[in-house]
């Protein structure tokens, strides 16, 4: 009997090594969000939910950490186990900008984490009050080059991509422009459309519906080719602005170390999640545009974003906080 026993304990033993990686994948996968809930990142993150739990045949919950531009939570991923019970959905902001900006962001984007899958990029985009009256690029230059010491623009935050695209844009007319940071794109909206700023740089998103009222002007957005929600409005690579071609992402990270076959099954998860018409509808008049990846083209998202802002910000002569 108790050889019996001491066998059966033996077993019991191994089948639960085996078993481990497997029952930790089986329990609750937690989403980290760096924003408050309600926001884009948050509800993009929520709408994916219900399909990846689907997918994964495991429940999946969004934990906010909301603070310091996402890199809060990108420090919670970071001392994560890497043992697929904690991933991550955050923008390029805090995942390659916030490094860029700070002396100390606790992180190295490259370094520590697994890059999962891409989701979606959207658009930034430069709008000007209506009193301006330019209603071009080549309006807006001219009144710059009248307006030198009031040639102010607005981003949703300090050290942001829209600073430094506002950096490209005053060097390409020859009228250095001043930011006006705010605390986010809302504010920024009002005093565009107050007319409190003459002109601000953040998220099309932010500002499409202001556009199409005639309450603001879009002058132009990011990306190599035409938004598919504003096909009207030309890029600022076609209009002769180089270096804001690049969209900002959304996407998924792990802690360093994942085991390739979450990589893998959390990738395919997240494809079958993009592929639902109604997710890709949601995230569509968000304005966002579909962009899965696989976690190669991911790292390569990062490494190119880390070191095409990382010159211009060093060519701003931005002094990291």
């Amino acid at each position: 009997m108790k050889v019996k026993l001491g066998l059966l304990t033996t077993i019991v033993a191994a089948a639960c090594v085996w078993a481990g990686p497997a029952a930790a994948q089986r329990g609750t996968l937690t989403v980290l969000v760096g924003f408050p809930p309600g926001g884009a990142t948050d509800v993009v993150a929520r709408t994916l939910v219900d399909k990846l739990k689907d997918s994964l045949g495991q429940t999946v919950v969004v934990e906010n950490r909301a603070g310091a531009g996402g890199q809060i939570a990108t420090q919670q991923l970071k001392a994560a186990p890497a043992d697929g019970s904690v991933v991550m959905l955050t923008i390029d902001h805090s995942h390659v900008i916030i490094p860029l900006t700070f002396k100390s962001a606790g992180y190295d984007p490259i370094k520590d984490f697994t890059p999962l899958a891409g989701v979606a990029m959207y658009r930034n985009a430069l709008a000007v009050n209506t009193a301006l009256g330019a209603t071009t690029m080549a309006d807006f230059g001219k009144w710059l080059k009248a307006h030198p010491t009031t040639a102010n623009y607005g981003v949703p935050a300090v050290g942001s991509v829209p600073q430094f695209a506002g950096f490209i844009v005053g060097q390409s007319l020859g009228t250095p422009m001043t930011s006006v940071p705010y605390k986010g794109g809302a504010p920024l909206v009002q005093d565009l459309l107050g007319q409190q700023v003459p002109a601000g740089i953040g998220s099309l998103t932010e500002f499409i519906d202001h556009h199409r009222a005639g309450k603001l002007r879009v002058l132009a957005v990011s990306g190599d080719a035409r938004s598919k929600i504003a096909p009207e409005i030309p890029t600022f690579q076609e209009l002769g602005l180089k270096g804001i071609d690049k969209n900002p992402w959304l996407a998924f990270f792990g802690p360093k170390g994942l085991p390739p076959a979450f990589v893998e099954r959390f990738n395919a998860a997240v494809r079958s999640a993009m592929s639902h018409p109604d997710v890709v509808d949601r995230l569509t008049k968000m304005g966002n545009e579909v962009a899965v990846s696989s976690p190669a083209e991911l790292q390569e998202w990062v490494v190119s974003a880390t070191q095409h802002w990382g010159a211009v910000i060093k060519a701003s002569g931005f002094q990291p906080q």
